[in-house]
């Protein structure tokens, strides 16, 4: 199924740093509110919290087949996650929620490579994974159809990444992984590198 375009109230629930790493822990599995701030280092009352605004969103549902007592169980709900595409004509909120989202990512962006660099400085990686890790950009020029084709190329590639903790390569690292594709105003004489 082809994912639909977010509205400004579930853009606006996402533009959160501890919902979109909830929304991320959940990619790999269903999980609780107490099992969540376990694995993020975060209160369970603020897991629920935070929980209970992603499922008033529609982003995330219960897990009914796992629940046992008063312990509730969260998964991502495939159907209602989708992409950030145009705003509908003239919606100042819409606006807003993606201004929003869009600084929330990019403050994500900007920590995990001041984290990465603080930890190679450290020595906290490998030789090998020093080696694999990158930090690069390209300035080309593409169609629509081309950017929308390496987007999907992307996510399909990071979405067959997504595994439980049991399905995972025991080799395999925590990796962040961002990726912008974005149009640009060439300056007077500028070519592409």
């Amino acid at each position: 199924m082809a994912a639909r375009s977010l509205g400004a109230r579930e853009v606006r629930a996402l533009a959160h740093p501890l919902r979109l790493r909830m929304l991320e822990a959940l990619s790999h599995g269903p999980a609780t509110a107490s099992m969540l701030a376990r694995d993020l280092g975060e209160s369970s009352g603020a897991t629920s919290y935070h929980l209970r605004s992603l499922a008033a969103a529609g982003i995330i549902v219960e897990d009914l087949d796992r629940r046992k007592g008063r312990e509730r169980w969260w998964r991502r709900d495939p159907e209602r996650v989708g992409l950030i595409s145009s705003a509908p004509a003239e919606d100042p909120e819409y606006d807003a929620a993606v201004a929003q989202l869009e600084s929330t990512m990019i403050g994500r962006d900007d920590e995990a490579l001041r984290r990465y660099l603080h930890q190679r400085g450290e020595g906290e990686h490998s030789d090998e994974w020093r080696e694999s890790a990158f930090i690069g950009g390209w300035t080309v020029y593409a169609t629509r159809a081309e950017v929308e084709e390496l987007s999907e190329h992307v996510v399909t590639w990071l979405r067959a990444r997504r595994k439980p903790p049991e399905a995972r390569d025991p080799d395999a690292t925590l990796v962040y992984v961002t990726f912008r594709a974005l149009p640009q105003t060439p300056t007077a004489g500028e070519d592409p590198p």
